[in-house]
């Protein structure tokens, strides 16, 4: 990533961040109402901005805008369901909130109709942090809402955009699928470390499955040339390892230094195959789309 995307997408959160603290400071008299306009005013705002900024060339600023237009939806549609009083109170990550659910149901879309109109890949990561939300709200539906049944809900989640960005990337829209990856192992992984922290009665229920789908990343990571696998799968292959030796060896021996040892070359040689052998893994064991099929647009963000 070049210093241009970098500003430019640093801006882009700091002007979402601003926006937000803009609609926190109007008055608290008629607030739903005023909410309402200026969140509808911002969105119509970076909608124009991107318009523009994408006719004149700008793609990545263009892009960005139609994302910040985006990102107030949820501010949008918040102000017009207190407008019309059916907004519910309850907290939705405690509560079962169908007003909140439907809010990041409608973000989603939104994402999903800027991405159509502008092709900018980074939009997915406000269709996929919506979903995420939007997942965690109805972990609470019930009448007793637990921490596991949020965690469970993280895992299976993540674990469905995972593979709906498998199926992305099979059809070259490797840009897009990144998106997929990084926000969906991520969910997946919170919802393992959570098993981690809180085991219940059984310790073991964090530790197992994440050294098993580390180890399992970091094996396909080479082949289907995803570095963000590698990423997810290098701590969750490590982590637990060093559980084990922590908790099984003595920290002073010399077991537990070779151990170390072992697991750090481990990593290592497996990086020199993968830099060796991995388009060779690939090619064997991955079929690749017809020409042609599902490939990235040219103008497409490169900083991704």
């Amino acid at each position: 990533m070049d210093p241009p995307n970098v500003l430019w997408f640093a801006g882009t959160y700091a002007v979402a961040f601003g926006s937000y603290a803009l609609l926190g400071a109007l008055p608290k008299s008629h607030s739903s109402l005023w909410i309402f306009i200026a969140a509808l005013a911002l969105l119509l705002v970076y909608s124009a901005a991107s318009h523009g900024l994408l006719s004149q060339g700008w793609w990545v600023p263009g892009g960005l805008a139609a994302a910040l237009a985006v990102a107030m939806v949820p501010a949008v549609v918040v102000g017009f369901l207190r407008l019309i009083d059916v907004w519910s109170a309850d907290f939705p990550l405690t509560h079962f909130n169908g007003c909140a659910v439907a809010v990041a149901v409608v973000t989603a879309l939104a994402g999903l109709i800027a991405y159509w109109l502008t092709r900018f890949s980074f939009l997915f990561f406000t269709v996929i942090a919506a979903i995420l939300v939007g997942a965690q709200f109805l972990a609470v539906a019930g009448s007793s809402p637990t921490n596991g049944g949020r965690a469970t809900a993280a895992l299976v989640a993540g674990g469905l955009i995972v593979i709906v960005g498998v199926f992305t990337d099979a059809f070259g829209r490797r840009r897009e699928a990144f998106w997929f990856h990084a926000l969906g192992w991520f969910s997946a992984a919170a919802g393992l470390v959570f098993f981690i922290v809180e085991p219940g009665d059984d310790p073991e229920r964090g530790w197992v499955p994440m050294l098993i789908v580390g180890t399992l990343m970091l094996i396909v990571s080479g082949p289907i040339r995803r570095a963000t696998w590698a990423v997810y799968g290098v701590p969750g292959y490590y982590a637990p390892l060093l559980h084990y030796m922590i908790t099984g060896l003595n920290e002073k021996s010399w077991t537990f230094a070779v151990a170390l040892l072992a697991t750090g070359f481990s990593i290592f040689v497996y990086g020199m195959l993968l830099h060796r052998f991995q388009s060779v893994w690939g090619e064997r064991l991955l079929r690749r789309p017809p020409p042609g099929v599902g490939t990235d647009e040219d103008h497409s963000s490169s900083s991704l």
